[in-house]
């Protein structure tokens, strides 16, 4: 009897270890986003929106190499907790490469990590772009850059699922 009794204990335990083991793994694999759902506690958005220039829109520059025909209107939005991760949308008038005759509003996405949030292009550390064209077209130059110009006033909120991290650390997740 006491033999069983012995065999049933240690079985017991090494339910009890794999039980713990497990919790381990969950709390360790929970490390990772520990810092974005602390950010999240409190309801406050992770990413806010720079008000530089007239109501957080400022020039773009040239951001849509040999397609862009028009000023570029970018929106600069910086993530709460981690300073210098950036993400900066830029909406330009492009003219569509298979149709030369066709007219759109293309949005460049970029993601910056930096060493110096006031001089993010000199301090640069990583970057990564995607590039969306919007739905519609327009007859004219002027019409796709003022939809450029509205569609950069109207992007108050940035939703980007980034962590924030270049894609070398080990708690990535990658812009999509």
């Amino acid at each position: 009897m006491n033999v069983v009794r012995q065999r049933a204990q240690a079985v017991l335990v090494l339910g009890l270890l794999g039980g713990l083991a497990r919790l381990l793994a969950v709390a360790i694999d929970n490390h990772r986003v520990q810092g974005d759902l602390a950010a999240m506690v409190d309801d406050r958005p992770i990413w806010v929106r720079d008000q530089q220039g007239g109501g957080g829109v400022l020039p773009g520059g040239d951001v849509g190499g040999d397609r862009q025909v028009s000023e570029s209107f970018s929106v600069r939005f910086h993530h709460r907790t981690r300073p210098g991760v950036l993400v900066t949308y830029s909406y330009y008038a492009a003219v569509d490469e298979e149709s030369p005759t066709t007219i759109t509003v293309e949005r460049e996405t970029e993601y910056l990590v930096c060493s110096d949030p006031a001089d993010p292009g000199g301090s640069e550390v990583w970057s990564a772009y995607r590039h969306a064209t919007l739905p519609g077209g327009f007859a004219r130059v002027q019409a796709a850059a003022d939809a450029a110009l509205r569609a950069a006033l109207a992007h108050l909120v940035c939703e980007e699922p980034w962590a924030g991290r270049p894609p070398w650390s080990p708690e990535q997740e990658s812009p999509r």
